[in-house]
């Protein structure tokens, strides 16, 4: 699979009065073609993207496209010429593979900005699109979208898997999400920066591996603490879990269980 190269022929449903938006893209380096249809992220710097699986994204919508695909020129975000028009339908047709009835009410992820999964660990960024209200047909499911950032993750429990070895790095749109890793060595976790994560916000993290003993450390953003201290390294054996929050000014364990 790719990203999409043409227009997608999905329907939708509208109940939303203003279901249209318009907002400039990402810097780009080179002139791009929006396609029609496609999906449509709200990236770290506050930007539209391609909601494919290359970043960490909140979902927005999809391109618009009212007069064909929109192509926009070479340029850095915020330039009006980026400028792209996206609609928010609340339910949408959503290539699925493999999607059966038995799947309503699952969350969903993107993989590219004109396929998603279920399996959230198939991805590398578990961006969340909505959740499975119905099968359209033979890997396509009716997906009711969910437009409302990081609450949705935690309204939806959506969850997210690290990779098992190499340090990684959470992002603020990873709030709300249950974090698995079933590390395979030992391997650090650097969190988001506090300023970026408003109070009562915050992500539980599970090392998942039955039988491997190393560390997964948890390392607050430059100088940040956890509960008073630069990191958290007593997640090392199987089952480990903590629940991290903002206190607007550092991260506080709020649960753990920890052998």
């Amino acid at each position: 699979m790719a990203n999409a190269t043409a227009k997608l022929n999905k329907g939708s449903v509208s109940i939303l009065a203003s279901e249209y938006a318009r907002r400039s893209t990402e810097t780009q380096s080179a002139e791009t073609t929006w396609y029609t249809g496609a999906m449509v992220g709200i990236d770290e710097s506050g930007y539209y993207c391609k909601a494919d699986d290359t970043q960490s994204w909140l979902f927005a919508g999809f391109v618009r496209g009212r007069e064909g695909n929109p192509v926009l020129p070479s340029g850095t975000a915020g330039d009006a010429a980026l400028d792209l028009d996206i609609y928010r339908p609340a339910f949408h047709e959503i290539a699925l593979a493999s999607v059966a009835v038995t799947d309503i009410g699952k969350p969903v992820y993107a993989t590219f900005d004109n396929a998603c999964v279920l399996a959230f660990g198939s991805t590398t960024y578990a961006n969340l699109i909505g959740y499975v209200i119905d099968k359209a047909g033979t890997s396509i499911a009716i997906v009711a979208c969910v437009y409302d950032g990081i609450a949705a993750n935690a309204r939806l429990m959506a969850a997210k898997r690290l990779a098992a070895t190499g340090n990684q790095t959470l992002s603020r749109y990873d709030m709300g999400k249950t974090i698995f890793c079933a590390n395979t060595a030992a391997l650090t976790v650097t969190l988001p920066p506090i300023a970026d994560v408003p109070a009562g916000h915050g992500f539980t993290i599970v090392k998942d591996h039955a039988s491997d003993a190393n560390i997964i450390t948890l390392d607050g953003n430059a100088a940040e603490t956890i509960d008073g201290a630069a990191t958290l390294t007593t997640i090392d054996a199987a089952y480990d879990c903590a629940t991290l929050v903002s206190n607007g000014a550092a991260w506080v364990i709020t649960s753990r269980d920890i052998a």
